[in-house]
């Protein structure tokens, strides 16, 4: 998308979504979002093997128990 306008005015960040923070779960870098439980989901995981891709414990939106 071509504009002059900043991204955050075209898609506005919703007021309950909380910041991508960095965790390193089973020693793999991951990003996630800790829920009001404690819980954390899964948002990314940022790994150079790729069989940690096909990890089902790393798969998008999985909920982590930290």
């Amino acid at each position: 998308m071509y504009t002059i306008y900043p991204m955050d005015t075209i898609f506005p960040m919703e007021f309950n979504q909380r910041p991508l923070v960095e965790y390193h779960i089973q020693g793999r870098l991951c990003l996630g979002r800790r829920g009001p439980d404690g819980s954390v989901r899964l948002e990314r995981l940022i790994s150079t093997i790729a069989s940690d891709y096909l990890d089902p414990h790393f798969s998008p939106d999985a909920i982590i128990d930290l």
